[in-house]
């Protein structure tokens, strides 16, 4: 049977959804795939940034919890509208750990699985920057940031990988007589492109998600990135915005 699958990287959720994921809401409704997957860096996790942490200013009225219920609210809508979802944890998830690293007293409190209550969602949670398998095509956050980061991934798996990360599109692959020809797509972002860190500099990212078809049975697979410009894209003959 032919599965459907939303493929979502890098939204980076902290107290607002960016406007840049809202079309991508609205398709998601419309498309009803049979699972959603989050490659990771679903949440910001600002409040607790160690690159932050020392700036008063800055993080005043910054609070973990309001990102959290954010994000919770975010997936009670993925869950209505798919019937699988799956979160991969990205490095911006990680910073929970790196807090607790210097917080143990807090361990078991605000992990991500937990505080999104992923157990009692019935979503899998996969550790930042594990592998995790759909059919013949592997999912990991993002390894490497590199100019040719496609290249780096197809070379380092050794097999087909979708990955985010570095907010910059980009594919590579490998094909040859005697073997499998295999494929790396990097995702761009679903985030806002002007963030406050980046001081008005231009960010050389895209809005990107893919849509992935694969036979359940072979576990051959298409891929689409799709590009999401001025918060508007076309799938299908319908232009979601």
């Amino acid at each position: 049977m032919i599965k459907k699958v939303i493929i979502l990287s890098d939204i980076h959720l902290d107290t607002r959804v960016p406007k840049e994921y809202l079309p991508v809401k609205n398709f998601i409704k419309a498309f009803k795939p049979d699972e959603i997957l989050i490659t990771g860096d679903f949440m910001d996790v600002s409040a607790l940034s160690a690159w932050d942490l020392d700036k008063k200013r800055k993080m005043e009225g910054r609070r973990f919890q309001k990102e959290i219920d954010l994000a919770n609210k975010e997936l009670d809508y993925l869950q209505k509208y798919s019937k699988k979802v799956t979160f991969m944890a990205g490095n911006h998830e990680f910073r929970i750990d790196r807090y607790l690293d210097k917080n143990p007293e807090m361990e078991g409190m605000l992990e991500a699985n937990i505080v999104l209550k992923l157990d009692e969602r019935n979503i899998k949670y996969i550790s930042y920057n594990k592998l995790h398998k759909i059919g013949k095509m592997n999912f990991v956050h993002g390894l490497f940031t590199n100019q040719y980061h496609a290249a780096k991934h197809l070379e380092a798996i050794g097999d087909n990988i979708c990955y985010g990360h570095t907010h910059r599109p980009m594919t590579w692959f490998k094909a040859s007589k005697l073997q499998k020809p295999i494929m790396a797509y990097g995702l761009g972002c679903l985030c806002n492109k002007e963030p406050e860190y980046m001081r008005d500099k231009w960010a050389n990212w895209l809005s990107q998600f893919g849509v992935m078809y694969y036979d359940d049975k072979t576990g051959h697979f298409n891929l689409y990135p799709i590009n999401v410009v001025t918060y508007k894209f076309i799938w299908n003959g319908v232009e979601y915005k």
